[in-house]
C-alpha cells in the first residue's frame, strides 16, 4: 500500500519552527506517512549563494495543491503569511475539485495550533478562515521537559492521523 503524502506548511525561518516541523515529521513517518517539509524542499532552489525565491514560492503552491494532505502550523500571534497563502491555495483547489470531480487533486487540509494564547470561541489567536479546513486541531502545548515534548508530538501525530482517516472516510461516503 502506497503511503499518503503530507505537505507540512508552516514557518521555517527559525530553529523553533524547524524543530517543530522535524518532531512532527518523525511521528507522522512512524505512522507510515510520507512527509514533505518546505525547509528541505527550499534547498533545491539554493545555488550555493542565494535562493531562487520565485521558484520556492511556485513549489510551495504546487505542493499545497497536489499533495494529498496539507498540515498547516498556524501558531504564533498571527499565522505565518506564507502558510496562510498555502492554506488558501489548498482551499481553492479543494473548492474547484468539488465543482469538477474529475480533477486529480482534492487536498485534505488540517490546521494545527499549539499556541496556548488562543480562545477559539472568540477568534483570539487565529483567523476564523482557518475553520474552513477539514479539521482544526487545537492542542495547547504546556510541556516543560523533553519527555513531555516527546509525548506531546506523539499525541499530536495521533490526532492528525485520526483527522486524516475521518476525512478519507467522508470522501469515500461522498464518492459512493
Amino acid at each position: 500500500m502506497k503511503s499518503i503524502s503530507i505537505y507540512g506548511a508552516g514557518p521555517l525561518f527559525n530553529i523553533a519552527s524547524r524543530h517543530h516541523n522535524l518532531l512532527l515529521e518523525k511521528e507522522l513517518k512512524a505512522l507510515g506517512y510520507s512527509v514533505i517539509l518546505p525547509q528541505r524542499e527550499a534547498l533545491k532552489f539554493f545555488d550555493g549563494q542565494k535562493f531562487d525565491v520565485a521558484g520556492i514560492c511556485e513549489d510551495c503552491e504546487d505542493k499545497a495543491m497536489t499533495t494529498r494532505v496539507v498540515i498547516a502550523n498556524i501558531d504564533g500571534a498571527d499565522a505565518d503569511s506564507g502558510t496562510s497563502n498555502e492554506v488558501g491555495v489548498a482551499r481553492a483547489t479543494k473548492k474547484l475539485a468539488e465543482k469538477i470531480p474529475s480533477l486529480p487533486w482534492n487536498p485534505i487540509i488540517i490546521c494545527v495550533r499549539t499556541d496556548f494564547r488562543t480562545e477559539l470561541e472568540k477568534e483570539i489567536g487565529y483567523n476564523a478562515m482557518f475553520n474552513k479546513a477539514d479539521k482544526l486541531i487545537y492542542k495547547p502545548a504546556y510541556v516543560n521537559s523533553l519527555e513531555e515534548v516527546a509525548v506531546f508530538y506523539h499525541e499530536l501525530a495521533m490526532e492528525i492521523h485520526a483527522a486524516i482517516q475521518e476525512a478519507l472516510g467522508r470522501k469515500k461516503e461522498i464518492s459512493l
